[in-house]
């Protein structure tokens, strides 16, 4: 099938704004995936690093409530005196007024004295963390609460609920805590420890961090327990809270030891997620930090630019027809005038050769000449005639002057027949070459109307 030159033109035009808006797409979409990723990570991180910074601002509010009870002289002397009823409430306001979820002081031998809550008191406490303090350190860290210790805080309801995997499925039970705790040693006058202040945070259910850093940094936030989400801002696709669920992308952060980066879909979801390794003051990795942004955010954006792309250039190919195609038609119309005026010209010209063997001029005036010479004949016959008749004289000159000026007729109308057959041989000469130049207009004339139209016509 051919086309014509507009068809061709009008094609190339379109065909070059596509291919040019294609380009232009898929440079652009190359570009915002490794600029957007970039973003992204840098978002995720400094959203992390936020995430950080709430964490660490609960763990030092833990602190310094705990070190300030420590030294309160309604605490000390409590302690001094093992006026358990006294301190009871007295560490019952201070949690409630500070947000703990525990507070206990224990006497140099790590006995119990008081509560904030209403477990047991008179036996050991089992945590690990009191010899520490009543060895004179202070501490405040992330912990893990064991069965025991959850229960003689009575925080084991927070704590007990089954884990599921992602798709609902049993991954079994939840029996341990993840908590911000501090210790402090209780001295008295003498500065000789006489007890400890043991208090902390249980994580397990516990969703003022998580809200807070998800509120001020914009993405979502969870706390894990070794690989199981056990506070979060994550939701399910019903609007309820995605806890107590194991995230495996947790595991990679874990093992490492190192903060992690990753594509993360959790909750039907995908988010860009930093996931941060959460360890104890003895640097034993006990669990995580997540921070994530949703995916479909960055999608969204490369999805609008593209858009943004696709109906640019749609724009753009409606301007570059609108201004196109008359210049097409203009030209393609100039083009076929000129095939036109090529094709006129080539007709003429052959008919000028055809007709032209031979110069006009010369067939006249050689005609002209052989007229004369048969006048003069005919005149030399007449006198001829009379000079016979009268037996004149006279007569005969005039004959001798005819037959003289006949010859020099005779003598013209030869050379005249020699100058025709020369012209007739260049003629010849030049027709064949004009013929071959006729051909060759006409075939120019028919080459710019194939490319004008498409067709041979």
């Amino acid at each position: 099938m051919k086309y014509g030159l507009r068809t061709r033109l009008v094609g190339t035009l379109i065909g070059v704004v596509l291919l040019s808006a294609l380009v232009i797409a898929i440079a652009a979409r190359t570009t915002m995936n490794g600029e957007l990723d970039r973003l992204a990570r840098q978002e995720a991180g400094t959203g992390a690093l936020g995430f950080g910074g709430y964490w660490d601002q609960k763990r030092e509010s833990v602190r310094l409530l705990v070190t300030q009870s420590a030294i309160q002289d309604a605490v000390r002397t409590g302690t001094a005196k093992r006026e358990r009823a006294g301190l009871s409430a007295i560490l019952e306001g201070i949690a409630r007024q500070g947000g703990l979820s525990f507070l206990t002081i224990v006497s140099e031998k790590g006995v119990v004295i008081a509560r904030s809550g209403t477990g047991p008191v008179g036996g050991k406490e089992p945590s690990p963390h009191l010899a520490r303090a009543l060895d004179g350190e202070i501490l405040a860290t992330a912990a893990v609460l064991e069965k025991s210790e959850l229960a003689a805080e009575t925080l084991t309801p927070q704590v007990d609920q089954p884990i599921k995997n992602d798709d609902g499925s049993a991954a079994g039970q939840q029996d341990r805590g993840l908590a911000l705790i501090a210790a402090a040693p209780v001295n008295d006058d003498n500065n000789r420890t006489i007890g400890a202040v043991y208090g902390g945070v249980l994580m397990n259910h516990f969703y003022d961090v998580v809200d807070q850093a998800q509120i001020a940094l914009g993405g979502k936030t969870a706390l894990l327990l070794g690989d199981a989400i056990v506070a979060g801002s994550i939701a399910r696709p019903d609007g309820t809270r995605l806890v107590d669920t194991k995230d495996p992308s947790a595991d990679a952060a874990i093992a490492k030891k190192e903060d992690v980066t990753t594509i993360d879909t959790i909750g039907g979801t995908a988010y860009l997620a930093r996931i941060v390794p959460l360890v104890d003051d003895q640097l034993a990795v006990i669990g995580a930090r997540w921070y994530g942004i949703p995916k479909a955010r960055f999608d969204d954006i490369e999805k609008k630019t593209l858009q943004a792309i696709v109906l640019w250039s749609l724009v753009g190919l409606g301007l570059a027809l609108a201004i196109g195609i008359p210049v097409v038609d203009r030209l393609s119309r100039l083009i076929a005038r000129r095939s036109k005026q090529v094709r006129d010209s080539a007709r003429e010209l052959a008919v000028v050769v055809v007709g032209s063997e031979v110069s006009g001029d010369h067939v006249a005036q050689t005609r002209a000449t052989v007229e004369r010479s048969g006048d003069l004949l005919l005149a030399l016959g007449t006198s001829s005639d009379a000079s016979a008749a009268s037996g004149g004289l006279i007569a005969a000159k005039g004959v001798v002057e005819a037959v003289h000026t006949l010859s020099e007729l005779n003598a013209e109308v030869l050379s005249d027949v020699i100058v025709i057959d020369t012209l007739a041989q260049e003629m010849g000469a030049r027709m064949a070459d004009a013929k071959t130049r006729v051909a060759e207009l006409t075939e120019v004339a028919r080459g710019l109307d194939r490319l004008v139209t498409g067709t041979d016509e």
